[in-house]
Protein backbone atom coordinates (compact mmCIF):
# COMPACT_ATOMS: atom_id res chain seq x y z
CA UNK A 1 0.00 0.00 0.00
CA UNK A 2 2.98 2.32 0.37
CA UNK A 3 3.95 2.10 -3.30
CA UNK A 4 1.07 3.96 -4.89
CA UNK A 5 0.91 5.65 -8.27
CA UNK A 6 1.43 8.96 -6.44
CA UNK A 7 4.56 7.57 -4.76
CA UNK A 8 5.97 6.43 -8.11
CA UNK A 9 5.36 9.92 -9.51
CA UNK A 10 7.12 11.50 -6.51
CA UNK A 11 10.01 9.01 -6.79
CA UNK A 12 10.51 9.79 -10.48
CA UNK A 13 10.22 13.51 -9.75
CA UNK A 14 12.88 13.26 -7.02
CA UNK A 15 15.19 11.37 -9.38
CA UNK A 16 14.81 14.23 -11.84
CA UNK A 17 15.34 16.91 -9.14
CA UNK A 18 18.50 15.10 -8.01
CA UNK A 19 19.88 15.01 -11.54
CA UNK A 20 19.45 11.27 -11.82
CA UNK A 21 16.77 10.91 -14.49
CA UNK A 22 19.37 9.21 -16.71
CA UNK A 23 19.45 6.31 -14.23
CA UNK A 24 16.73 4.13 -15.68
CA UNK A 25 15.18 2.51 -12.62
CA UNK A 26 11.65 1.52 -11.79
CA UNK A 27 9.79 0.23 -8.77
CA UNK A 28 8.49 -3.29 -9.32
CA UNK A 29 6.64 -5.80 -7.18
CA UNK A 30 9.08 -8.46 -6.04
CA UNK A 31 6.98 -10.80 -3.91
CA UNK A 32 4.05 -11.13 -1.56
CA UNK A 33 4.90 -12.08 1.99
CA UNK A 34 2.34 -12.52 4.76
CA UNK A 35 -0.21 -10.51 2.81
CA UNK A 36 2.19 -7.63 2.11
CA UNK A 37 3.43 -6.79 -1.35
CA UNK A 38 7.19 -6.12 -1.39
CA UNK A 39 8.76 -3.85 -3.99
CA UNK A 40 12.30 -3.35 -5.21
CA UNK A 41 14.18 -0.89 -7.34
CA UNK A 42 15.11 -2.49 -10.63
CA UNK A 43 17.00 -1.25 -13.65
CA UNK A 44 14.78 -1.04 -16.68
CA UNK A 45 15.71 -3.83 -19.10
CA UNK A 46 18.28 -5.43 -16.78
CA UNK A 47 16.38 -8.67 -16.28
CA UNK A 48 17.04 -10.36 -12.97
CA UNK A 49 20.35 -8.63 -12.24
CA UNK A 50 20.10 -6.46 -9.14
CA UNK A 51 20.39 -2.69 -9.55
CA UNK A 52 22.85 -2.53 -6.65
CA UNK A 53 25.21 -4.82 -8.60
CA UNK A 54 25.24 -2.55 -11.65
CA UNK A 55 24.94 0.97 -10.30
CA UNK A 56 27.92 2.73 -8.73
CA UNK A 57 27.91 3.51 -5.02
CA UNK A 58 27.00 7.12 -5.81
CA UNK A 59 24.17 6.11 -8.15
CA UNK A 60 22.80 3.73 -5.50
CA UNK A 61 22.97 6.54 -2.95
CA UNK A 62 21.11 9.00 -5.18
CA UNK A 63 18.36 6.44 -5.94
CA UNK A 64 18.04 5.74 -2.20
CA UNK A 65 17.85 9.46 -1.47
CA UNK A 66 15.12 9.86 -4.12
CA UNK A 67 13.12 7.03 -2.51
CA UNK A 68 13.53 8.59 0.94
CA UNK A 69 12.44 12.02 -0.28
CA UNK A 70 9.48 10.52 -2.17
CA UNK A 71 8.34 9.02 1.13
CA UNK A 72 8.83 11.97 3.47
CA UNK A 73 7.70 14.77 1.18
CA UNK A 74 4.24 13.19 1.06
CA UNK A 75 3.77 13.70 4.79
CA UNK A 76 1.71 16.72 5.75
CA UNK A 77 3.50 17.45 9.01
CA UNK A 78 6.42 19.82 8.80
CA UNK A 79 8.92 17.83 10.84
CA UNK A 80 12.52 18.76 10.09
CA UNK A 81 14.68 16.70 7.76
CA UNK A 82 17.99 15.46 9.14
CA UNK A 83 20.69 14.39 6.70
CA UNK A 84 24.03 12.87 7.70
CA UNK A 85 26.61 13.49 4.95
CA UNK A 86 24.06 13.33 2.12
CA UNK A 87 26.68 13.77 -0.62
CA UNK A 88 28.98 10.95 0.42
CA UNK A 89 30.08 8.95 -2.67
CA UNK A 90 28.50 11.42 -5.11
CA UNK A 91 30.22 13.10 -8.04
CA UNK A 92 30.17 16.90 -8.42
CA UNK A 93 27.09 16.90 -10.62
CA UNK A 94 25.03 14.88 -8.12
CA UNK A 95 26.46 16.92 -5.21
CA UNK A 96 25.25 20.15 -6.79
CA UNK A 97 21.80 18.68 -7.47
CA UNK A 98 21.50 17.41 -3.88
CA UNK A 99 22.55 20.80 -2.50
CA UNK A 100 19.92 22.52 -4.66
CA UNK A 101 17.27 20.03 -3.51
CA UNK A 102 18.20 20.54 0.17
CA UNK A 103 17.97 24.31 -0.23
CA UNK A 104 14.58 23.93 -1.94
CA UNK A 105 13.36 21.70 0.91
CA UNK A 106 14.60 24.26 3.44
CA UNK A 107 12.15 26.78 1.98
CA UNK A 108 9.30 24.52 3.21
CA UNK A 109 10.68 23.15 6.46
CA UNK A 110 13.79 22.96 8.58
CA UNK A 111 16.68 20.97 7.09
CA UNK A 112 19.53 19.86 9.35
CA UNK A 113 22.69 18.64 7.66
CA UNK A 114 25.48 16.94 9.58
CA UNK A 115 28.78 16.79 7.77
CA UNK A 116 32.53 16.84 8.19
CA UNK A 117 32.97 18.10 4.63
CA UNK A 118 33.61 21.81 4.48
CA UNK A 119 32.95 21.68 0.72
CA UNK A 120 29.31 20.73 1.41
CA UNK A 121 28.91 23.59 3.87
CA UNK A 122 30.37 26.03 1.34
CA UNK A 123 28.04 24.75 -1.40
CA UNK A 124 25.02 25.06 0.90
CA UNK A 125 25.99 28.60 1.93
CA UNK A 126 26.50 29.60 -1.70
CA UNK A 127 23.21 28.08 -2.87
CA UNK A 128 20.98 29.34 -0.08
CA UNK A 129 19.60 32.85 0.25
CA UNK A 130 21.64 35.10 2.57
CA UNK A 131 21.22 34.50 6.29
CA UNK A 132 19.25 31.26 5.89
CA UNK A 133 22.10 28.87 6.67
CA UNK A 134 22.98 28.67 10.34
CA UNK A 135 26.09 26.71 11.16
CA UNK A 136 27.31 25.15 14.34
CA UNK A 137 30.79 23.73 14.20
CA UNK A 138 31.78 21.09 16.71
CA UNK A 139 35.33 20.28 17.73
CA UNK A 140 37.09 17.62 19.71
CA UNK A 141 38.76 18.59 22.96
CA UNK A 142 40.95 16.55 25.28
CA UNK A 143 37.89 15.84 27.45
CA UNK A 144 35.78 14.64 24.51
CA UNK A 145 33.86 15.61 21.42
CA UNK A 146 31.04 18.09 21.12
CA UNK A 147 32.48 21.48 22.03
CA UNK A 148 30.75 24.13 19.86
CA UNK A 149 33.12 26.52 18.09
CA UNK A 150 32.92 29.15 15.40
CA UNK A 151 32.72 28.10 11.77
CA UNK A 152 36.18 27.81 10.19
CA UNK A 153 37.07 30.76 7.97
CA UNK A 154 37.47 28.51 4.91
CA UNK A 155 33.86 27.36 5.32
CA UNK A 156 32.33 30.82 5.43
CA UNK A 157 31.10 32.92 2.56
CA UNK A 158 33.89 35.16 1.34
CA UNK A 159 32.25 38.35 2.63
CA UNK A 160 31.61 36.83 6.06
CA UNK A 161 35.15 35.46 6.26
CA UNK A 162 36.70 38.79 5.26
CA UNK A 163 34.60 40.66 7.82
CA UNK A 164 35.67 38.20 10.54
CA UNK A 165 39.33 38.62 9.63
CA UNK A 166 38.95 42.43 9.48
CA UNK A 167 37.29 42.49 12.91
CA UNK A 168 40.03 40.31 14.38
CA UNK A 169 42.80 42.45 12.88
CA UNK A 170 41.12 45.70 14.05
CA UNK A 171 40.72 44.32 17.57
CA UNK A 172 44.39 43.33 17.68
CA UNK A 173 45.45 46.76 16.34
CA UNK A 174 43.55 48.64 19.04
CA UNK A 175 45.14 46.75 21.93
Amino acid sequence: TLITDAYVIRFNSELKELGASRIQVELVKSRVQEGQVKHKVQLKGAGTQRASEILSEGENRIVTLAAFLATVTAKTDKAPFVFDDPINSLDDEFEDAVVKRLVDLAMERQVIVLTHRISLLVKLCDAAPDDTVHTVAVEREAWGTGQPRSTPVNAQKAKTALNAIRTKVQAAATR
